[in-house]
Protein backbone atom coordinates (compact mmCIF):
# COMPACT_ATOMS: atom_id res chain seq x y z
CA UNK A 1 0.00 0.00 0.00
CA UNK A 2 2.82 2.40 0.96
CA UNK A 3 4.61 1.59 -2.29
CA UNK A 4 1.46 2.39 -4.28
CA UNK A 5 1.14 5.76 -2.54
CA UNK A 6 4.79 6.60 -3.22
CA UNK A 7 4.38 5.60 -6.89
CA UNK A 8 1.27 7.78 -7.22
CA UNK A 9 3.11 10.78 -5.72
CA UNK A 10 6.06 10.29 -8.09
CA UNK A 11 3.80 10.01 -11.15
CA UNK A 12 1.79 13.09 -10.12
CA UNK A 13 4.98 15.10 -9.57
CA UNK A 14 6.33 14.15 -13.00
CA UNK A 15 3.04 15.08 -14.65
CA UNK A 16 2.95 18.47 -12.92
CA UNK A 17 6.55 19.21 -13.89
CA UNK A 18 5.94 18.18 -17.48
CA UNK A 19 2.95 20.49 -17.88
CA UNK A 20 4.78 23.37 -16.20
CA UNK A 21 7.61 23.07 -18.73
CA UNK A 22 5.18 23.29 -21.65
CA UNK A 23 3.25 26.29 -20.20
CA UNK A 24 0.18 24.10 -19.83
CA UNK A 25 -1.97 24.19 -16.71
CA UNK A 26 -1.35 21.21 -14.40
CA UNK A 27 -3.71 18.26 -14.52
CA UNK A 28 -6.09 17.50 -11.68
CA UNK A 29 -4.99 14.72 -9.31
CA UNK A 30 -5.97 11.30 -10.64
CA UNK A 31 -6.99 8.30 -8.55
CA UNK A 32 -4.75 5.24 -9.11
CA UNK A 33 -7.96 3.34 -9.94
CA UNK A 34 -9.22 5.85 -12.51
CA UNK A 35 -10.13 4.25 -15.83
CA UNK A 36 -9.19 5.56 -19.26
CA UNK A 37 -12.15 6.37 -21.53
CA UNK A 38 -12.32 7.60 -25.12
CA UNK A 39 -15.21 9.54 -26.70
CA UNK A 40 -15.91 10.95 -30.16
CA UNK A 41 -18.13 13.76 -31.42
CA UNK A 42 -18.28 16.78 -33.76
CA UNK A 43 -17.94 20.49 -33.10
CA UNK A 44 -16.69 23.89 -34.21
CA UNK A 45 -13.28 25.25 -33.16
CA UNK A 46 -13.80 28.53 -31.29
CA UNK A 47 -10.32 29.25 -29.94
CA UNK A 48 -6.79 27.83 -30.04
CA UNK A 49 -4.51 28.90 -27.18
CA UNK A 50 -1.00 27.71 -27.98
CA UNK A 51 0.50 29.36 -24.90
CA UNK A 52 -1.72 27.41 -22.52
CA UNK A 53 -1.89 24.36 -24.76
CA UNK A 54 -5.68 24.42 -24.92
CA UNK A 55 -8.41 24.40 -27.53
CA UNK A 56 -12.05 25.48 -27.23
CA UNK A 57 -14.71 23.58 -29.18
CA UNK A 58 -18.46 24.19 -29.31
CA UNK A 59 -19.53 20.57 -29.64
CA UNK A 60 -22.59 18.44 -30.24
CA UNK A 61 -23.65 15.75 -27.76
CA UNK A 62 -20.76 13.46 -26.79
CA UNK A 63 -22.46 10.04 -26.69
CA UNK A 64 -22.08 8.36 -23.35
CA UNK A 65 -20.48 11.36 -21.68
CA UNK A 66 -22.01 14.87 -21.93
CA UNK A 67 -24.60 16.97 -23.73
CA UNK A 68 -23.82 19.71 -26.25
CA UNK A 69 -21.85 22.66 -24.83
CA UNK A 70 -18.66 24.67 -25.28
CA UNK A 71 -15.60 22.97 -23.83
CA UNK A 72 -12.02 24.18 -23.29
CA UNK A 73 -9.45 21.47 -22.61
CA UNK A 74 -5.76 20.68 -23.35
CA UNK A 75 -4.68 19.05 -26.60
CA UNK A 76 -2.27 16.11 -26.51
CA UNK A 77 0.30 17.58 -28.87
CA UNK A 78 0.57 20.33 -31.48
CA UNK A 79 0.61 17.79 -34.31
CA UNK A 80 -3.17 17.40 -34.06
CA UNK A 81 -3.56 21.11 -34.91
CA UNK A 82 -2.12 20.69 -38.41
CA UNK A 83 -4.55 22.22 -40.92
CA UNK A 84 -6.95 23.17 -38.07
CA UNK A 85 -8.00 26.79 -37.46
CA UNK A 86 -10.69 28.75 -35.66
CA UNK A 87 -14.01 28.35 -37.47
CA UNK A 88 -13.34 24.80 -38.68
CA UNK A 89 -15.92 22.10 -38.12
CA UNK A 90 -14.15 18.99 -36.84
CA UNK A 91 -14.55 15.38 -35.84
CA UNK A 92 -12.70 14.97 -32.57
CA UNK A 93 -11.68 12.42 -30.00
CA UNK A 94 -11.06 13.03 -26.32
CA UNK A 95 -9.59 10.83 -23.64
CA UNK A 96 -10.77 11.07 -20.04
CA UNK A 97 -8.94 9.86 -16.95
CA UNK A 98 -10.86 10.83 -13.84
CA UNK A 99 -11.66 14.55 -14.20
CA UNK A 100 -8.92 15.15 -16.77
CA UNK A 101 -9.98 15.52 -20.41
CA UNK A 102 -7.56 15.83 -23.31
CA UNK A 103 -8.20 16.27 -27.04
CA UNK A 104 -6.30 13.49 -28.80
CA UNK A 105 -7.57 13.73 -32.41
CA UNK A 106 -8.97 16.53 -34.59
CA UNK A 107 -10.05 16.04 -38.20
CA UNK A 108 -11.40 18.94 -40.25
CA UNK A 109 -14.72 18.14 -41.96
CA UNK A 110 -15.79 21.62 -43.05
CA UNK A 111 -15.80 25.32 -42.32
CA UNK A 112 -18.32 27.49 -40.52
CA UNK A 113 -18.69 31.09 -41.62
CA UNK A 114 -17.41 33.47 -38.95
CA UNK A 115 -19.81 36.38 -38.52
CA UNK A 116 -17.97 39.70 -38.28
CA UNK A 117 -19.88 41.98 -35.91
CA UNK A 118 -17.55 44.91 -36.63
CA UNK A 119 -18.30 44.80 -40.36
CA UNK A 120 -22.05 44.50 -39.73
CA UNK A 121 -21.88 47.56 -37.47
CA UNK A 122 -19.87 49.54 -40.02
CA UNK A 123 -22.34 48.74 -42.80
CA UNK A 124 -25.62 49.06 -40.92
CA UNK A 125 -25.12 51.13 -37.78
CA UNK A 126 -22.24 53.60 -38.06
CA UNK A 127 -24.16 56.12 -40.18
CA UNK A 128 -26.60 56.72 -37.31
CA UNK A 129 -24.53 55.92 -34.24
CA UNK A 130 -21.06 57.00 -35.39
CA UNK A 131 -18.01 54.95 -36.33
CA UNK A 132 -17.05 54.57 -32.68
CA UNK A 133 -20.50 54.80 -31.10
CA UNK A 134 -20.17 58.53 -30.48
CA UNK A 135 -23.56 59.24 -32.04
CA UNK A 136 -24.59 61.24 -35.12
CA UNK A 137 -27.46 63.41 -36.32
CA UNK A 138 -29.64 60.37 -36.97
CA UNK A 139 -28.90 58.34 -33.87
CA UNK A 140 -28.01 58.42 -30.19
CA UNK A 141 -24.51 57.70 -28.85
CA UNK A 142 -23.86 54.15 -27.70
CA UNK A 143 -21.03 55.02 -25.33
CA UNK A 144 -23.03 57.28 -23.03
CA UNK A 145 -26.59 57.84 -21.85
CA UNK A 146 -29.33 55.25 -21.71
CA UNK A 147 -27.71 52.94 -24.29
CA UNK A 148 -25.48 51.74 -21.43
CA UNK A 149 -28.41 50.76 -19.24
CA UNK A 150 -29.89 48.03 -21.40
CA UNK A 151 -29.19 44.29 -21.27
CA UNK A 152 -27.99 42.25 -24.21
CA UNK A 153 -31.49 40.83 -24.74
CA UNK A 154 -32.96 44.35 -24.78
CA UNK A 155 -30.40 45.48 -27.36
CA UNK A 156 -31.11 42.44 -29.52
CA UNK A 157 -34.87 43.13 -29.37
CA UNK A 158 -34.32 46.81 -30.27
CA UNK A 159 -32.18 45.95 -33.28
CA UNK A 160 -34.57 43.20 -34.34
CA UNK A 161 -37.86 45.09 -33.99
CA UNK A 162 -36.73 48.71 -34.17
CA UNK A 163 -38.58 51.54 -32.48
CA UNK A 164 -41.31 53.66 -34.06
CA UNK A 165 -40.01 56.94 -35.52
CA UNK A 166 -36.63 56.39 -33.88
CA UNK A 167 -34.94 53.30 -35.28
CA UNK A 168 -35.64 50.97 -38.21
CA UNK A 169 -36.00 47.24 -37.62
CA UNK A 170 -33.39 44.85 -38.99
CA UNK A 171 -35.27 41.56 -38.71
CA UNK A 172 -35.78 41.43 -42.47
CA UNK A 173 -32.24 42.52 -43.32
CA UNK A 174 -30.06 40.61 -40.86
CA UNK A 175 -30.19 37.03 -39.61
CA UNK A 176 -30.65 36.40 -35.89
CA UNK A 177 -27.01 35.34 -35.51
CA UNK A 178 -25.87 38.52 -37.30
CA UNK A 179 -27.92 40.69 -34.96
CA UNK A 180 -26.41 38.90 -31.97
CA UNK A 181 -22.92 39.37 -33.41
CA UNK A 182 -23.33 43.12 -33.88
CA UNK A 183 -24.81 43.52 -30.40
CA UNK A 184 -21.88 41.55 -28.96
CA UNK A 185 -19.51 43.87 -30.84
CA UNK A 186 -21.22 46.98 -29.48
CA UNK A 187 -21.26 45.72 -25.90
CA UNK A 188 -17.80 44.13 -25.83
CA UNK A 189 -15.84 46.56 -28.00
CA UNK A 190 -17.57 49.90 -28.54
CA UNK A 191 -18.96 50.14 -25.01
CA UNK A 192 -15.86 48.66 -23.40
CA UNK A 193 -14.68 50.99 -20.66
CA UNK A 194 -17.67 53.32 -21.00
CA UNK A 195 -18.87 54.66 -17.66
CA UNK A 196 -22.57 54.42 -16.90
CA UNK A 197 -24.10 57.30 -14.99
CA UNK A 198 -26.09 56.74 -11.80
CA UNK A 199 -29.49 55.11 -12.28
CA UNK A 200 -31.34 58.24 -11.06
CA UNK A 201 -29.83 60.16 -13.96
CA UNK A 202 -30.98 57.54 -16.49
CA UNK A 203 -33.87 58.61 -18.66
CA UNK A 204 -35.14 58.16 -22.18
Amino acid sequence: MKNNIKLFIIISTIALFSFACTNQEPLKPVSPNAELHYYQSKGVVKKIDLEKGKITIDHEDIPGYMSAMEMTEPFKDKAILENIKVGDKVDFEIERIGANITFTKLTKIGEVAIINGAEIYKTNCSECHGANGEGAKKGIPLISGHALHHSQDEHIKQVTDGEANKMPNFKDKLKAEEIKAVVDYVRNEIQKGAVREDSHQHSH
